[in-house]
């Protein structure tokens, strides 16, 4: 399981997927993903596997984005879904036994 501090915006990043999914305010939605993703890079100590991860998130974020032009469950819709999953899942892994900044730590957020 991600570190407690983590976790608030792993679910911030869920539901601007969601959000995404459903074409809920894209451009907005879109800065609230990589709003989650900066503070995530913040907060985690630098590690090659998580900055792999939040790119992921943000490359399969900025696609599904793109999405909201097509029809409605079109294969690219479904398969753009997929990748944000995936990529959540992934990150979510990758963030089990990250350790703290020091910015996580002069804040006082503890893991």
């Amino acid at each position: 399981m991600a570190p407690e501090p983590l976790r608030a915006l792993l679910d911030k990043l869920e539901r601007a997927a969601v959000d995404l999914a459903e074409g809920v305010n894209t451009r907005e939605t879109m800065h609230a993903l990589r709003s989650a993703l900066s503070d995530i890079c913040a907060l985690t100590e630098t590690n090659p596997k998580v900055l792999r991860a939040v790119r992921r998130v943000a490359v399969a974020g900025e696609r599904l984005a793109e999405m909201a032009a097509l029809p409605p469950r079109s294969r690219t819709e479904i398969a753009a879904r997929s990748a944000v999953a995936r990529a959540l899942a992934s990150l979510t892994a990758a963030l089990v036994d990250t350790r703290p900044s020091r910015i996580a730590v002069s804040l006082g957020r503890g893991w």
